[in-house]
């Protein structure tokens, strides 16, 4: 009876320290799996394979290379990355096409099987893309994350419509509202800073805004009656105004062409101190900063 209790509690403490071992070998990789510097690699060279195309995840790439390194992400390069990016890829041959592209966004299940990785490596791959889920290369709290998954059914509805990229609205929304939090946005549903014109029959309201690098004027805007009517007046803003068709704005594929295309057809004249247009490259690197690209590849992936 006591060789009984002894081995029961000799297997209590062993499953006891394993779990343990497990609990805070899950936190440490949760907290240390991938620097901030692989990331930046791993998205330049998805944005770089993405560009006139479909938009390659990130996160995808990052999970694939990390058997080849093992977890070593200091030996992460832009050139191995793109090779692993490119595979998502294939002349799109089927009458399914998207938004007419030439090109079909495949699976991670379709590319993984293009490895001759393991069932054990396998394996390692979908774990460390669990990890990296929830991974940006800024903080992102709760108030943020509900801000964007808000938006996102709204945002896919609208590029379906529209062909005005996810990406491109969520963070442009981001930006001229300060996540919902502006004055304008608070107190009026507007959250483009979308401004009257003479063909506006709706409300407006009259704010200050910044216009250039340190210039503030006092603009009217429209004002709405939801935030919804906001959303739809925008995707009406840009197809009305034929400026953003001469610039190519529904033609493009990637976030980082849209944006450059907006920018180019004087969504906002907001410049930096040297007189550069600054509002394409805030844009881009908004919908970096919060993976926002990932809702588009989602999106195209699916539509085939």
């Amino acid at each position: 009876m006591r060789k009984l209790k002894r081995l029961f509690r000799a297997l209590f403490f062993i499953i006891f320290i394993v779990a343990i071992f497990k609990v805070v070998n899950d936190l440490n990789l949760k907290k240390d799996v991938i620097p901030k510097s692989a990331m930046r690699i791993y998205i330049k060279a998805s944005d770089e394979i993405s560009e006139n195309k479909l938009q390659v995840n990130w996160k995808y790439v990052a999970a694939l290379d990390s058997i080849r390194i093992n977890n070593d992400f200091s030996k992460a390069t832009i050139e191995d990355a793109k090779k692993i990016a490119a595979k998502f890829l294939e002349t799109n041959t089927s009458e399914n096409k998207f938004k007419n592209s030439k090109y079909k966004l495949l699976t991670f299940d379709e590319v993984i099987n293009k490895f001759s990785y393991t069932d054990k490596e396998k394996q390692k791959v979908y774990k460390f893309l669990e990890v990296i889920n929830d991974k940006y290369l800024v903080e992102v709290n709760d108030e943020k994350k509900d801000f964007i998954n808000e938006l996102t059914p709204i945002a896919i509805s609208i590029y379906k419509e529209y062909s005005i990229l996810p990406s491109i609205l969520i963070g442009q929304a981001i930006i001229e509202s300060n996540w919902g939090n502006s004055t304008l946005s608070a107190e009026h549903n507007n959250l483009f800073g979308i401004k009257s014109t003479k063909s506006w029959k709706g409300k407006v309201v009259d704010m200050k805004t910044s216009e250039n690098y340190n210039d503030t004027i006092v603009a009217t805007f429209r004002a709405y009656d939801s935030k919804k009517d906001s959303l739809d007046d925008y995707a009406q803003f840009l197809k009305n105004n034929k400026r953003y068709k001469e610039n190519g704005v529904f033609n493009a594929t990637d976030y980082i062409n849209q944006a450059k295309a907006i920018d180019k057809a004087g969504y906002s004249t907001k410049k930096d101190e040297t007189g550069k247009n600054m509002y394409a490259d805030l844009l881009t690197q908004i919908i970096k900063e919060y993976n926002l690209q990932l809702i588009d590849c989602k999106f195209q992936q699916e539509s085939f």
